[in-house]
């Protein structure tokens, strides 16, 4: 027969949520980026006469906001994630945690 306990959680490493938030920020920001590639190429591609201009200018644009955009969203996401994992250890030792059932 399986034991069942109570644990609680009266915090948790806000570096640790940081790292979490920021890595699903990112891939969030890269998910973006593609889209923001792929219109701008088609803009600019539209928009010049020479199409092959347009195509190399949509495309280096694209390449940039690739590399760039998953970072900033990555920082932000840290920060935010930061900031979450404070308030909670702050507001998890002052209400006495959260207990959760554990079955063994």
């Amino acid at each position: 027969m399986a034991k069942i306990r109570d644990s609680k959680v009266v915090g948790v490493k806000a570096s640790s949520v940081a790292m979490y938030s920021g890595t699903f920020w990112g891939i969030i920001g890269l998910g973006i980026a593609v889209l923001h590639s792929l219109r701008n190429t088609v803009d600019y591609a539209r928009e010049t006469e020479s199409l092959l201009t347009g195509l190399a200018f949509g495309l280096a644009i694209g390449i940039v906001s690739i590399l760039v955009l998953p970072l900033v969203y990555f920082a932000i996401g840290w920060v935010i994630g930061l900031v979450q994992g404070w308030i909670f250890n702050v507001v998890a030792t002052n209400s006495g945690g959260i207990t959760f059932r554990v079955e063994d």
